[in-house]
């Protein structure tokens, strides 16, 4: 009975629970295994592959930005060197939610629309990924404490230290230094594989002037380090590094002093001061007023300021004055003069008589020969070429070019760099116009007419030259025709350094060595020529120049110049009754080189200066270069004229003496014979 009524069987219970634990065990033993498996795949197999992984989680590889080299004038004065400024950098793939990490910071510190507009573009163009890119610079104090307490809410967000270009003299060397500003899409595409790599982690490329003609020197070589970062993409510590090459020191020709004194001398005009060492062609100052202040364009100029820039349309500040051109009026004659000489068009015994006018035969216009005599119904009288230098006549050029043509005035002007672009290292610089037939033909579709000939002999017309070519000229006229091309480096790192020069531009020869003597003795008559009984016969910068300074230490050559803005006549430009809008006013020029004519010492500047709308070129420009010429003679280097003076006198002196012996002798032998 007991059997019967039994409920359960032990037996076979034990039976299935034993089944069941051997499966069971065998699934976890299968498990385990598979587990095995897995973490020798993981820590034997693939501990390749994962090890760089990890490490790629914390070791990043980063570009290390070379030093900018700095620029400094010729006195070693710096004129851009390199400031440290705090900037507040993202990285993109560290940050989850970029416009709520952006609305964030906004919160903390001040985030312009254009300062988010410009980190965006960073982000379109940053090449390398977990690098960290700009987004606000130059952090104050307590911008950066703001950002500090906060940094557990803001991964991927850091303060970085950066040098970045900053210009001591500011609007002085806008244009001959330029700026650098941040490299944009257009500027990378042009850069091949190599150079593109070698602009690693750099934010800024030269822009214009200087830092954009050299930049290859400038910028150096990248160099590379392994870094290690946390969690929140900061640095931790650096575990390798390539040096990078700090970019090359330049050493220009430019003088800080004198850039300083010519901007002075300018005065309340808008204009153009370019000065240049004749014997070395060195650019001692290049200055166009008004300026800019390049540092605006380093860390990225805002929307306000660059608008401020650009919509200014009577200073037009981000225009180069120096290289751009201008008529330039009747600086221009003393060259003209010279092609007359040298191709036997005129001589020294040649002279006009100037009623005022000149005609074409055959032809009923009258081109005008303004001067105070005008009013009475003269013009300069009896003229030859040096008075009509000395006098600026009109009425002599128009003659002698027209005789000329323009075929031979082409020719030899282009000699002294006029229609060319004889600057070394400004590549950006305007060649202005020497017009000629064939440029006619080509630009206008028309032949060439008598009467463009009468103009361009006067420098007005279609002749067009900018202050860099006037300089030029006035220098290879200093040098009585030896061309020594204009560049503004001076040195690199110490050494001096000579830019190549492709096609170097031959010297001006002309036939007698005399004809420069010439030249140069009607220039300086144009600044030192006196009163005389002669109505009007006296040099047309004297009364602004020399007799403004009768101390006059040293002799200077000059020729003054004026150019129509607007097609105005004489009478009504001199009219007290009729007034005449300040920009409708000439232009006024002047041309220089000093010291001239002195046996002691060769010409240690040569000047042009050019005012916009200054109406007279010789009371206008012409103090200006005095004023410039005197602060680089007197003040910079410091010559002793008076010195110079009493050993000229000592020296003629002796060679007076000298002759009146060797008279004494002669006599003496011929009375013993």
């Amino acid at each position: 009975m007991a059997g019967k009524w039994q409920l359960k069987d032990h037996e076979a219970e034990r039976r299935i629970f034993n089944r069941r634990l051997v499966v069971a065990g065998t699934f976890v033993f299968l498990l385990f295994m598979a587990l095995v498996a897995k973490l020798i795949n993981l820590q034997v197999v693939q501990h390749e592959y994962f090890s760089a992984r990890s490490d790629g989680n914390r070791l990043h590889s980063q570009y290390v930005p070379p030093a900018r080299g700095l620029i400094f004038d010729r006195a070693g004065r710096l004129l851009a060197d390199n400031q440290p400024i705090f900037n507040l950098t993202v990285v993109r793939e560290q940050v989850g939610d970029l416009d709520e990490t952006l609305a964030f910071i906004s919160e903390l510190i001040n985030l312009s629309d254009d300062d988010i507009e410009q980190f965006r573009t960073r982000l379109q163009r940053n090449r390398v990924p977990f690098s960290s890119v700009p987004l606000r610079y130059v952090l104050t104090d307590e911008e950066k404490s703001r950002v500090a307490v906060n940094s557990h809410l803001l991964p991927g967000v850091a303060i970085e230290p950066q040098f970045v270009r900053h210009y001591p003299l500011a609007s002085l060397t806008a244009h001959s230094v330029g700026y650098v500003s941040e490299i944009n899409r257009r500027e990378l595409d042009s850069l091949n594989d190599e150079e593109r790599e070698n602009y690693g982690g750099t934010n800024h490329i030269g822009k214009t002037g200087i830092e954009r003609t050299y930049e290859d020197l400038l910028h150096g070589k990248v160099g590379y380090e392994i870094v290690e970062k946390n969690n929140r993409g900061q640095v931790m510590r650096r575990l390798d590094r390539t040096d990078p090459v700090a970019g090359k020191n330049l050493t220009l020709h430019l003088d800080s002093r004198l850039q300083i004194a010519a901007e002075k001398a300018l005065g309340k005009y808008r204009g153009a001061v370019v000065a240049i060492d004749p014997a070395t062609g060195g650019i001692l100052a290049m200055v166009s007023k008004p300026g800019f202040d390049p540092n605006l364009f380093v860390t990225g100029i805002s929307s306000k300021d660059y608008s401020g820039l650009i919509t200014d349309q009577v200073n037009t500040p981000l225009f180069d004055r120096t290289t751009n051109p201008y008529p330039p009026g009747s600086t221009v004659k003393p060259f003209l003069g010279l092609a007359g000489l040298q191709h036997g068009f005129v001589d020294y015994d040649f002279a006009i008589e100037d009623p005022g006018y000149f005609r074409l035969p055959g032809v009923s216009y009258r081109w005008g020969d303004y001067t105070l005599r005008t009013a009475i119904g003269g013009g300069h009288g009896h003229t030859d070429l040096q008075k009509a230098i000395f006098q600026s006549c009109d009425t002599f050029f128009y003659d002698l070019g027209n005789r000329m043509g323009i075929d031979t005035m082409h020719s030899f002007m282009s000699q002294f760099g006029f229609g060319q672009n004889f600057a070394v290292d400004i590549d950006y610089a305007r060649t202005g116009v020497l017009p000629s037939r064939e440029w006619k033909r080509a630009t206008r579709g028309e032949p060439w007419y008598p009467g463009d000939t009468i103009n361009s002999s006067i420098g007005q017309g279609y002749m067009w030259a900018t202050p860099m070519q006037l300089a030029t000229a006035a220098a290879i006229m200093a040098n009585k025709g030896k061309v020594v091309q204009p560049r503004l480096i001076k040195a690199t790192d110490g050494v001096p350094y000579e830019p190549e020069i492709a096609n170097p531009v031959p010297d001006v020869v002309v036939e007698d060595q005399d004809y420069w003597r010439y030249i140069q003795e009607s220039m300086t008559m144009v600044v030192h020529r006196p009163y005389s009984d002669t109505f009007r016969d006296y040099g047309t910068a004297f009364e602004a120049i020399a007799q403004a300074d009768r101390d006059m230490a040293y002799t200077m050559a000059g020729k003054s110049g004026s150019a129509q803005v607007v097609g105005i006549s004489q009478e009504i430009l001199s009219s007290e009754d009729i007034e005449v809008s300040d920009l409708n006013k000439d232009h006024a020029l002047f041309i220089s080189f000093a010291p001239a004519m002195n046996t002691q010492i060769d010409p240690q500047i040569a000047i042009a200066v050019f005012v916009e709308n200054g109406e007279h070129g010789s009371s206008v420009a012409g103090p200006i270069a005095k004023a410039v010429t005197d602060a680089y003679l007197l003040d910079i280097l410091e010559l002793d004229f008076a010195a110079m003076k009493e050993k000229e006198l000592q020296e003629a002196e002796a060679a007076e003496a000298a002759k009146k012996e060797a008279e004494a002798a002669r006599l003496i032998s011929q009375s013993d014979d």
